[in-house]
């Protein structure tokens, strides 16, 4: 038989949320807010909370349209790809991206990417695979994974790129096509 699991689990606090949630359940009422009611006895010891991460501020963040980013900042007529950055912090780096050209076959090391297709279309690679993309697509890069674009067709592509650390450029690892 496994060991019973410790209390501070995920599982754990994921199954007392549920239990606190269906108690309310059955009648369709609001549960009462844990800090107004008094607890039926006082615990001997509260467990010291978490040390804390080395995660972003609070007051670190971007609220806006990236369309309305594009208008203010658009790509120049001589300009293959413009980057724009939107925030960064220690957890991740947000840029708005515009190409009407190619972004080579490379990989991070250290991060994941995301990138959500905003207008434009092309030809997404990752891993060896091949998508034609447009506007609305949105593309899961972990790190490690060679990938590449190829913007196709009138116009430009935008997309909202997202690395998770906080991106060093250092970590954007040319790959040679030739090479298996």
């Amino acid at each position: 038989m496994p060991a019973p699991l410790p209390s501070t689990t995920p599982i754990a606090l994921l199954a007392a949320s549920l239990l606190v949630l269906s108690a309310c359940a059955p009648t369709q009422e609001r549960c009462a807010d844990p800090a107004t009611v008094a607890p039926a006895e006082t615990p001997a010891a509260a467990p010291a909370p978490p040390a804390a991460s080395p995660r972003a501020a609070r007051n670190e963040f971007f609220m806006g349209n990236a369309r309305e980013v594009v208008e203010k900042n658009p790509i120049g007529p001589d300009e293959k790809t413009k980057l724009v950055p939107l925030v960064e912090n220690a957890d991740h780096t947000v840029n708005v991206i515009q190409t009407r050209g190619t972004v080579p076959l490379h990989y991070h090391a250290e991060h994941d990417e995301l990138v959500v297709i905003l207008e434009g279309s092309g030809t997404f690679s990752v891993e060896g695979q091949t998508r034609v993309v447009k506007a609305g697509d949105v593309q899961v890069i972990p790190r490690g994974a060679v990938h590449s674009y190829v913007h196709e067709g009138p116009g430009v592509t935008v997309v909202v790129s997202t690395f998770s650390p906080k991106f060093d450029p250092k970590d954007r690892i040319m790959v040679d096509a030739k090479k298996p």
